[in-house]
């Protein structure tokens, strides 16, 4: 199990790595997109609406294809028959594509008119619709690259993406002046470019196959996923539907900033985490020491995840300060603690989810998340209007805090795991306390502040071991971690050894 759980976060920090890049990219446009002279701050709340509509539309492109062929790429059964699996769902997925852009693309000033309650986004929204089409057809082969543990292929394609994005996207509104179509457009491009690239990768691992027993199986384990997913998007989006609704756009623009911050957790965290680990739970379903591992998998990324959100809510201010060009946006400091809190309730979800997954129950996931959707609704429209931004965010942590135990109680009904819920518990106060603790502290002086910041941070792993949080092999491991990645004569080696991990699998 010890080398499995090295597979993952090696895995896992590789998948970050790429999603560093990602955020990177988002942190240095946002200076961009706060600065008057391109955009104004209703703009940048049209743009934060744009971008969770893209979203939901991409979890209606999706079809649940990517889960389904996750389940039965590693199915005994079809276990010989991979590259057709794997072709009969990339067809698929670029069949839905094309339609849903032959049925929405003229629909795009209506889009508008609904959204905005102006025809003037109607370009725009048809280059959202098209990089959402490409975007869903990339998403097919990037699962494929996680199933095949393609890690490097994975993270090396998606920043050749973010670099001709990035520039393409620079291009287009510093020279150009287009504005939000120059966003769009650019992803546009962007994606069609690495669909192109992998383009060898894709007919290499394909064999032209159809079988209509298969293809109604997966169907009828998708169908579920797919209007979970669709659930699962608007419960995600739907704090900023609410706000655009009840509000004004200043305050989806602030909301959305405190977002774009708070959500670097979530992508290098714990959707690299996702990512690494996806495959291997499903993969490990058999194993005699599953369970064990799966709780072990729970524990160790909320951990690693706390620790990102303690210093990411403690230094929002000064982040804020730094990446926002007008002071408009530093309002927003005050709910980033409360999205981040959100985060760790999603990424607990996110693993205890797969018990429903493995006991094939998806229909019990498409459930929870209609009810958590329909929850997070109620919640917004009852205290946005009370509590304005932050009322969005504490709707959507008590939503979260709601999907997962409802996912977690269902979970332990079909596949039973052990988890160590009183440690999960500790950590979440803990994390908590020191989170919200930024907040009282910033209104002193630069210095002190800093320091005083940087302690708390410090102290999270040390007020645990006080409370008894650590088991002593994993005392004996952090000892073991910090001897060998301390001696900087022996990094090379040390890196050398990270290529020998493997799967005993």
């Amino acid at each position: 199990m010890l080398k499995s759980i090295k597979t993952s976060f090696k895995d896992t920090a590789i998948y970050g790595f790429g999603n560093v890049a990602v955020k990177i990219v988002g942190l240095i446009l946002i200076p961009l997109y706060t600065d008057p002279k391109f955009f104004s701050t209703d703009q940048f709340g049209v743009l934060g609406i744009l971008e969770i509509s893209a979203i939901v539309l991409t979890s209606m492109l999706a079809s649940g294809l990517p889960q389904s062929l996750t389940r039965w790429f590693w199915d005994k059964e079809y276990k010989d028959n991979q590259k057709g699996i794997f072709f009969m769902s990339l067809s698929t997925q670029v069949t839905v594509s094309l339609l849903f852009c032959l049925a929405l693309i003229p629909l795009s000033g209506s889009l508008s008119l609904m959204l905005f309650s102006k025809p003037d986004w109607a370009k725009v929204i048809t280059y959202v619709i098209l990089a959402s089409a490409i975007q869903s057809i990339n998403n097919v082969i990037n699962t494929l690259m996680r199933l095949q543990s393609r890690s490097v292929l994975y993270s090396v394609t998606n920043l050749l993406k973010l670099v001709s994005v990035l520039s393409l996207t620079l291009y287009f509104i510093l020279s150009k002046r287009m504005g939000l179509e120059g966003i769009y457009l650019a992803q546009v491009i962007g994606n069609g470019l690495i669909v192109l690239l992998l383009s060898g990768y894709t007919l290499k691992n394909s064999r032209v196959f159809f079988d209509k027993i298969i293809f109604k199986s997966m169907n009828a384990y998708g169908f579920p996923l797919l209007l979970a997913n669709i659930s699962a998007a608007l419960f995600t989006v739907i704090d900023r539907f609410s706000l655009n609704s009840l509000t004004v756009l200043k305050s989806v623009a602030l909301y959305n900033l405190a977002f774009k911050i708070s959500s670097v957790l979530k992508l290098v965290l714990a959707d690299s985490m996702k990512l690494a680990l996806g495959p291997m739970m499903i993969k490990r379903m058999d194993s005699p020491d599953n369970k064990r591992f799966y709780s072990k998998v729970l524990l160790y990324s909320s951990y690693a995840l706390m620790i990102g959100i303690v210093g990411i809510s403690l230094f929002s201010f000064e982040i804020i300060k730094v990446i926002a060009t007008s002071r408009a946006y530093w309002d927003a400091v005050v709910i980033i603690p409360v999205l981040s809190m959100a985060i760790f309730f999603a990424n607990m979800k996110e693993v205890t989810v797969y018990g429903l997954h493995i006991a094939k129950k998806t229909r019990i996931i498409g459930i929870i998340v209609v009810f958590s959707t329909i929850l997070s609704l109620v919640l917004n429209f009852l205290l946005i209007p009370i509590w304005d931004i932050t009322g969005a965010a504490v709707a959507t942590l008590l939503s979260q805090f709601f999907y997962w135990y409802a996912c977690y109680y269902y979970s332990q009904k079909v596949f039973y795991v052990p988890y160590e819920i009183g440690k999960l518990t500790l950590m979440m106060i803990t994390g908590a306390f020191l989170s919200f603790s930024g907040l009282l502290l910033n209104g002193l002086d630069l210095l002190p502040r800093m320091i005083i910041k940087t302690l708390c941070l410090v102290s999270f792993p040390f007020i645990l071991y006080l409370f008894n949080f650590y088991e002593p092999v994993e005392l004996q491991s952090i000892r073991g971690f910090i001897n060998k990645w301390s001696k900087i004569k022996n990094l090379k080696s040390n890196l050398n050894s990270l290529k020998g991990i493997t799967d005993e699998l």
